[in-house]
């Protein structure tokens, strides 16, 4: 097992801005999960994308300075309010120099998030510059069963966007509330990787894609980080690495990564896959849905895969996942797949110069 992170400085220098959207039902928790973002020591510089600065409660000795719709943290991170065009405001903050690591969008607590999604993905401006990294919904376990109906089917379509789910204020509700909570969420997205917090305390790099494949900071953290605790809930991650010399096959990587057990909330990682020997594929999980796209040619560099996941500790079996892992070497003896038109297209875009 490796304990260095990911690596690979010239595609975190060549990759789009990764974006991620909050989203929640009024009172869910979402600005406080900004707050922890904007005044954190992660090492980044972040633009987080309010609709209000009102609630943003940052302490004034960490502000460099305010400059009309912008405040500037010293930390390195940017807020700004949000205006007329989301999409506009997004490429006005890539187009600032530095360019930010991540930008983070606090979507209206009655909005859907998919809606925002699918404004940055279809946008022409913004695809070559852009991707949705993760949608995380923060979930008030302490209101959301009282919610009327229309506004409980609202709630229902922002889990249904997500690809991570926060059970927030779990201190304020008995352990029995908190179960019938993920019980609903499951109804609504079985495949939903759900955790419970305390005012949204966890580690952030868990929710979203705040490191790159840079060299310069470990990608997830170490074992054993946790939440406060409390009387009846802590959790602690697990962090989980492999790096293989060997090519792996596209399909059964794919579909490992397609199937990895719900407690494991993230992974990512640099493949060196048979299919697309000459050049870096980049690996994305986050929640269920797994990404695959072009990176940067091996050239002089010896190909390798190298792969880092993050879940809850003891709910995931690391010797498991790495012998699933090593299966999907490519070594020449394998069946020929059967024909996947789906799998040869994405093959096919990978190769392409």
């Amino acid at each position: 097992m490796e304990k260095r992170a990911v690596t690979d400085r010239q595609n975190h220098q060549m990759s789009k801005v990764p974006i991620g959207i909050v989203s929640g039902f009024l009172g869910a928790g979402k600005t406080t999960l900004l707050n922890r973002v904007l005044t954190g020591e992660h090492g980044r510089r972040i633009a987080v994308l309010v609709n209000d600065f009102g609630e943003i409660n940052i302490d004034a000795q960490l502000i460099t300075q305010i400059e009309g719709q912008k405040i500037s943290l010293a930390n390195g991170c940017v807020c700004c309010t949000i205006r007329d065009d989301l999409v506009q405001a997004v490429a006005e903050l890539i187009d600032e120099a530095p360019r930010p690591d991540y930008i983070l969008i606090e979507t209206s607590g009655v909005s859907d998030p998919a809606a925002a999604a699918m404004g940055i993905t279809m946008s022409t401006q913004l695809g070559p510059l852009a991707r949705i990294d993760a949608i995380v919904t923060i979930v008030d376990a302490e209101n959301v069963s009282r919610l009327p109906t229309e506004q409980k089917s609202l709630a229902t379509d922002q889990i249904e966007a997500a690809n991570i789910l926060l059970v927030n204020k779990t201190d304020l509700v008995s352990d029995q509330a908190v179960e019938a909570t993920r019980s609903w969420i499951r109804e609504i997205s079985p495949r939903a990787r759900i955790i419970e917090t305390i005012d949204c305390e966890l580690p952030i790099t868990l929710l979203f894609d705040l490191d790159g494949l840079d060299e310069r900071r470990e990608t997830v953290p170490p074992r054993g980080e946790r939440s406060r605790e409390h009387t009846h809930h802590h959790t602690e991650f697990a962090t989980w690495s492999r790096t293989i010399g060997k090519p792996l096959a596209f399909r059964p990587v794919y579909e490992l990564f397609k199937t990895l057990p719900l407690s494991i909330f993230r992974a990512k990682g640099i493949l060196y896959l048979s299919e697309v020997p000459d050049k870096r594929v980049i690996l994305q999980m986050v929640g269920e849905r797994v990404t695959l796209s072009k990176g940067e040619p091996w050239n002089e560099t010896s190909p390798r895969s190298q792969i880092v996941a993050i879940g809850i500790a003891g709910k995931f079996d690391e010797r498991e996942l790495s012998n699933q892992i090593m299966a999907c070497v490519s070594d020449g003896e394998r069946e020929p797949p059967e024909e996947n038109r789906l799998a040869d297209a994405v093959i096919e875009i990978l190769r392409r110069p």
